[in-house]
């Protein structure tokens, strides 16, 4: 997560006016290397919402150990 690579491919799509999904086949936000990318976009201040099932949605939680690939 601390690589250029990351941070530019983060940053383009933080970067994004309208709207993005991510999408995976896992159902469990928390079993998918996209809630890495949710840390990140939360920690750069951007609401991340995980749609979970129709009518059902779950705002981002960071994960304990963010701080492991933060930035900074």
């Amino acid at each position: 997560m601390k690589s250029a690579r990351f941070r530019e491919a983060a940053g383009a799509l933080a970067a994004r006016v309208e709207r993005v999904c991510l999408m995976c086949a896992e159902s469990n936000p928390a079993d998918c290397h996209r809630s890495h990318i949710a840390d990140w976009l939360v920690g750069q201040g951007h609401k991340v919402v995980h749609l979970l099932a129709p009518g059902r949605a779950v705002e981002h939680a960071v994960h304990p150990q963010e701080e492991l690939w933060r930035d900074v």
